[in-house]
């Protein structure tokens, strides 16, 4: 790619004729024209902050942290009549839009060229409508504005303020505000890159271009002008750069182009090749119709992730108060169901942090498995949280569970895998403590570390190498009760400490559960139940080997939403594989729970196809 960019206030947009109306696909060039007129400083600024960005993750050394963020967003519908006033369903349908576009499991993502196949990338970014708003009241994360403006000018924000007819937005820095009305001018919708002001920050779409029913219209009913315009929000810009051949949007791996596209090109036609190479017309970050837009590419990815990280940290800061699943009513309740950390995607354990304590380049990072690295690797699936060294500071690094709540009465219990890099010799070994504390923060600590008397552990010297051709991968198994601290709310926290230029510490497969209702008399023993292999394609072997015979032996398969999607049962059982057919199964993470008689387990197991 060329080595220019420009800003697109300077970009050329489009226009199409649909319903005898003009309308823009992207109105950014007006809005930014309409902002540097009101603030002088304001290229400067997003010019200023975009450099740093392509700089940054043009370094050998960058990497984002491998967490998948979530966005807390609130959407303000600002309504003069009835039909202009969207449905709960078509606002989550534009959810469900953006979650499947940002996460690269869009059904039409097949349809992305051979050519580019390779260059598709999944942001691991993930919206949720905010469950809490800024004054900590629960909320379903949509406003609704009836005004007696017909349509609000592009130039003028005046959707974003409530004294001028709109709705005036929520803390710009804590949530993705978006709003959804008639704009004048046929401008489908518009999005303000980092570097705008807090008052004017967000995305504006209009009502008959959002989510995929009731107003959405074609051909911009697929949801796509929302993923287009937070796509700037997070950084980009549009994939031609807003000029010819001989300007860039700055991105590596997305080829030069002379102009945007629109409608549905057909790809490989001597119209669709520019600046001597074929266009990447079904980027997101292209004009095309929302049914022939597929993709982002990895540069793409981590542009918008460092932009998160960087200039957007407080909505990733935010999301584990604003998208609680409570609602704000408070910590998980383990009666309803366990706590469960495998690190896989899909796995609801939101609401978990991690602290860099020494501000250093290293911290713990979700690790997807490699199949080329035989050092280290997840217990179970294909993820697991990993500490990796750093060669001149020393570790001093947390991540802490979601809060749980703590009830008299009842027992709890923590369980997890932890291992330790392949190392010959255990000559550089980390040091692992865990915690309690009524925060997500070392400042909170209940216990200083486990003992029997203060139910703190100090595990000290991690030397368990990992080995995938062993048993658990030679993973080993921790479990304690956790104590009673006289506190409603707690946290548990892994903190990784130890000198310079050690090694590696992995932990996998977190459990957190409510033990009362199964006393350790009816638990079924680790070593009476095994599964393999797991992750499993086609059939999951499951080996048991009970003292005593089973009358009744019952195997629910339950998804991550809770459902029993499938049931087995054996009458008079003691020992032996059992096969359970997972084949019809989608890939991800589901649950064992098992039942012999009185005794009782659960077991997490991963399909992957």
């Amino acid at each position: 790619m060329k080595k220019i960019f420009i800003l697109s206030i300077t970009c050329l947009f489009a226009a199409y004729t649909f319903a005898q109306e003009e309308l823009i696909r992207c109105g950014n060039s007006i809005h930014q024209e309409a902002l540097q007129a009101t603030y002088p400083d304001f290229t400067e600024n997003v010019n200023a902050k975009f450099d740093e960005a392509i700089t940054a993750i043009a370094q050998p050394e960058y990497k984002s942290n491998n967490v998948v963020y979530n966005v807390p967003v609130v959407i303000h519908v600002v309504y003069k009549n009835s039909s202009e006033n969207l449905t709960d369903a078509q606002i989550q349908s534009q959810m469900d839009i953006l979650n499947a576009d940002y996460r690269n499991i869009n059904p039409d993502g097949n349809q992305v060229p051979n050519l580019f196949g390779n260059l598709v990338s999944d942001a691991e970014i993930e919206f949720c409508l905010a469950t809490v708003d800024p004054n900590g009241n629960s909320t379903s994360g949509i406003t609704r504005t009836q005004t007696n403006v017909s349509s609000f000018s592009i130039s003028q924000d005046n959707i974003k303020s409530t004294t001028a007819g709109g709705k005036s937005p929520w803390d710009t820095d804590r949530y993705l505000n978006i709003w959804i009305g008639e704009i004048t001018g046929g401008v489908l919708g518009y999005a303000t890159p980092p570097g705008t002001p807090t008052a004017r920050d967000g995305v504006v779409i209009g009502y008959t271009y959002f989510g995929t029913n009731g107003t959405a219209t074609f051909p911009y009913n697929k949801g796509r002008t929302c993923t287009h315009e937070i796509g700037h929000y997070l950084g980009l810009r549009h994939i031609w750069g807003d000029g010819n051949c001989g300007v860039d949007d700055g991105i590596s791996d997305t080829p030069l182009q002379e102009s945007q596209y629109g409608g549905c090109p057909a790809f490989g036609s001597p119209s669709t090749f520019s600046c001597g190479s074929q266009d990447m017309f079904m980027n997101f970050m292209d004009y095309t119709d929302d049914r022939c837009m597929f993709m982002f590419t990895h540069e793409q990815v981590g542009l918008m992730r460092y932009v998160l990280e960087n200039y957007r940290p407080g909505l990733v800061q935010n999301a584990s108060v604003a998208c609680d699943p409570t609602g704000g009513a408070g910590c998980r309740d383990l009666t309803e169901g366990l706590i469960t950390m495998g690190f896989e995607d899909g796995e609801n354990f939101g609401g978990w942090s991690v602290l860099n304590n020494n501000d250093d380049s290293r911290e713990w990072t979700v690790y997807e498995q490699d199949p080329n690295n035989t050092d280290y690797g997840p217990h179970t699936g294909a993820n697991c949280i990993v500490y990796t060294w750093s060669v001149s500071a020393a570790a001093d690094d947390w991540f802490f569970t979601p809060c749980f709540e703590v009830q008299d009465n009842r027992e709890y219990e923590l369980s997890f895998w932890y291992a330790s890099a392949e190392d010959e010799f255990m000559a550089y070994p980390e040091n692992l403590r865990l915690v309690v504390s009524s925060e997500p923060s070392p400042n909170a600590i209940l216990g200083e570390c486990y003992s029997e008397v203060t139910g703190c552990e100090e595990l000290g010297n991690i030397m368990q190498p990992y080995d995938p051709n062993l048993p658990d991968k030679n993973y080993k198994n921790f479990t304690i009760a956790l104590p009673d601290y006289d506190v409603t709310d707690i946290y548990i926290g892994f903190h990784c400490y130890s000198d310079a230029d050690q090694y590696a510490m992995l932990i996998d497969d977190i459990e957190i559960i409510d033990i009362t209702a199964v006393s350790n008399e009816n638990a079924i023993a680790p070593e009476a139940f095994q599964t393999y292999p797991n992750p499993a394609s086609e059939q999951l072997t499951m080996d048991f080997n009970f003292d005593k015979t089973i009358e009744n032996l019952q195997v629910n398969l339950v998804d991550l939403a809770g459902k029993i999607i499938h049931t087995e049962t054996w009458e008079n059982y003691i020992a032996g594989n059992l096969q359970l057919d997972v084949s019809a199964y989608p890939s991800g993470v589901y649950f064992l729970n098992v039942q012999a008689d009185e005794q009782m387990t659960t077991r997490k197991v991963v399909v992957s196809k």
